[in-house]
């Protein structure tokens, strides 16, 4: 597979508007030779410098480059709130058949699927694969905060031939979001609101209305308060969050932690406030930071608690619920996945986890488009 290139019209709509390489260059903020460079194919602009040259000729980024045949693979890429990732390592899985492309983080241990070559559009990049397209496709992009949806993805590769699964770590919301946006097959969630009507079901509805979609049991939980082993400043209940000096573990807006702590404090008459911690990336780094002397206190799943030896306080119990669309579940990768749930090997492994309880795991319910 050849380097990423991409087909570029910048000189022909530059002439449109009747500009020379100087004033284009002085329009955008690089040298003339920069410009020569990038209508001459042999310069890649970033990011920036594309929408730049967008803005300057009065055009969007996609009028001006196109992918090159047998350049790569255009890919969609999942926003992670880097803009400019040339060389950065990616999974890869088609969707629709349209490809998706996640970035991993830089100290991942993940096998790259491939390497971001250039990036034309923000939202787009030209991905180098590192293996071929066939064993792309059998890729399912599985995203959540359950750590045992790692196990899961890995025994799909594992049993069968034409299907792997790779977890990408997630909360809730931007699950959700990936999901809505096409760049997963699969989406975990659990909602620990607990007001009436605020369950997984009543969440996919509104976020899928058009929808047909599949909920499917993974596990139950409990999620609360993590403290160190002894629990040594006495903590019991939500209001405890509010003690002076507490230093709390936090979750991103839209986690499932995040929004159980915001009602825990409304029930305290203090809707929405900020309080001073570390922010953690999942239920493990939670307890991880609580372990270590960053946090006094966190909010997180009972079986992260219990593997780091730590004390748990529960304050709800949820369902965690795989959502898909209808008719993604019916295609051979993705299915392979969803029945994995009930497999019984992966059943006898999650009923010796802490935490977990996989009485409903593979239950099922389908929700019709409105």
């Amino acid at each position: 597979m050849s380097e990423g290139q991409l087909d570029n019209k910048v000189r022909l709509h530059r002439d449109d508007l009747g500009l020379s390489q100087q004033a284009l260059a002085d329009l955008v903020g690089v040298s003339r030779q920069a410009i020569v460079a990038i209508e001459g194919g042999r310069q890649v602009p970033s990011t920036s410098l594309s929408l730049g040259l967008a803005r300057a000729l009065r055009c969007t980024v996609e009028d001006l480059f196109s992918l090159s045949a047998g350049a790569g693979l255009a890919a969609r890429l999942a926003p992670v709130g880097r803009e400019d990732q040339v060389g950065a390592r990616v999974v890869l899985a088609e969707i629709q058949g349209r490809w998706a492309a996640h970035r991993l983080a830089g100290d991942a241990t993940v096998a790259a699927d491939g390497v971001v070559a250039a990036r034309p559009s923000p939202r787009t990049a030209v991905v180098r694969p590192l293996t071929d397209a066939v064993e792309l496709r059998r890729n399912v992009l599985v995203v959540g905060c359950a750590p045992i949806l790692g196990a899961l993805a890995q025994r799909v590769g594992s049993r069968h031939a034409d299907a792997r699964a790779t977890w990408l770590p997630g909360s809730s919301s931007s699950s959700l979001d990936l999901l809505e946006q096409g760049l997963v097959h699969v989406a975990g969630l659990h909602s620990p609101d607990g007001r009436p009507g605020a369950d997984n079901l009543a969440t996919v509805r509104h976020r899928f209305p058009s929808r047909r979609m599949l909920v499917i049991n993974l596990t139950r939980w409990r999620q609360g308060l993590v403290v160190p082993a002894g629990n040594p400043l006495a903590l019991r209940s939500g209001a405890d969050l509010l003690r002076r000096g507490l230093k709390l573990a936090r979750r991103e807006e839209g986690a499932g932690a995040y929004v159980l702590v915001q009602r825990l404090l409304a029930e305290q008459g203090a809707d929405r406030a900020w309080l001073p911690g570390p922010l953690a990336s999942g239920h493990a780094e939670v307890a991880q930071l609580v372990r270590c002397g960053a946090a006094d206190v966190g909010i997180a799943i009972e079986g992260v608690a219990l593997a780091e030896g730590l004390d748990f306080i529960p304050l709800s119990e949820e369902r965690f619920d795989l959502v898909v669309p209808a008719d993604l579940a019916e295609t051979a990768p993705v299915s392979r996945l969803l029945h994995m749930v009930e497999d019984p090997a992966f059943r006898a492994e999650m009923a010796e986890l802490p935490g977990y309880d996989g009485a409903l795991a593979g239950h099922a319910t389908t929700l019709e488009a409105a």
